[in-house]
């Protein structure tokens, strides 16, 4: 069995590929819990008080998920810059 050659990617296009796929995601989440945070405002103004609150309980997985996709982004730069 031949095996062909493979081109191994740097470690830095891996880092840089990664970092890019995770503050994708962190701003589809930080959109999210804005749209989020307008609707419980929405809400709010008209009255709707549990509504409101209701709407805004979904914003705290969401800010998890940003703050794990963020210090994901961080350590991946500080790994990938440490040489």
């Amino acid at each position: 069995m031949t095996t062909l050659p493979r081109t191994a990617a740097s470690p830095i296009d891996v880092a840089e590929t990664a970092i890019y796929a995770n503050l994708l995601a962190l701003a589809d989440r930080l959109a999210e819990a804005a749209n989020l945070a307008a609707e419980a405002a929405a809400a709010s103004k008209n009255g709707k008080q549990n509504l409101a609150i209701g709407t805004a309980l979904a914003i705290d997985d969401l800010l998890a998920q940003s703050k794990c996709l963020y210090d994901a982004v961080i350590a991946l730069h500080r790994h990938a810059n440490r040489e």
